[in-house]
């Protein structure tokens, strides 16, 4: 289920993680959950950039898709990580925005490495994590976003760096 997730099924992340964890156990669960979903990442986003140039053209001309353009231009990871880790966007409008907006894939994998094990991790061991950090939810979603906005401004340092 996980694979098709960021593919074609509309449930929450939570949902499918939380089933995993009632059958296979917290360990399992992340494992196999974060293998899955950044596979069905890796799909969609494939699919996309496939689909995207032969049937998505017209959408480039639009000025939502020239605004989100320009967004990921400046920064795909703030972008990206921070769609990835505040469940705003389901993950296959985060995968096609990233394919049809130019982003790489391997830059694409590294956030949702990242995003994805914080909140798959978060979701499987909520009461350890709980237990231990006395930190609720939003707080550990606050921590990941500040994380994120480190990861794009050392992103936006080396890229500067290299335009040179």
């Amino acid at each position: 289920m996980c694979i098709f997730q960021p593919i074609c099924l509309p449930l929450p992340e939570a949902s499918t993680i939380l089933m995993g964890s009632v059958s296979l156990g917290s360990h399992v669960a992340f494992v196999v959950g974060l293998i899955g979903i950044l596979s069905g990442i890796i799909l969609m986003y494939k699919l996309s950039f496939y689909l995207g140039e032969k049937y998505l053209l017209k959408f480039k001309n639009s000025s939502n898709y020239q605004k989100y353009q320009k967004l990921i231009s400046i920064n795909p990871f703030l972008t990206t990580g921070i769609l990835f880790a505040i469940p705003i966007l389901p993950d296959e409008i985060v995968c096609v925005g990233s394919a049809l907006g130019g982003v790489p894939l391997k830059i694409l994998m590294s956030i949702a490495i990242f995003a994805k094990s914080i909140s798959i991790g978060m979701i499987t061991y909520s009461s350890e994590i709980a237990a231990i950090t006395s930190l609720k939810q939003w707080q550990i979603i606050f921590i990941e976003v500040v994380l994120m906005l480190i990861f794009a401004l050392i992103y936006s340092k080396i890229k500067k760096v290299k335009l040179v």
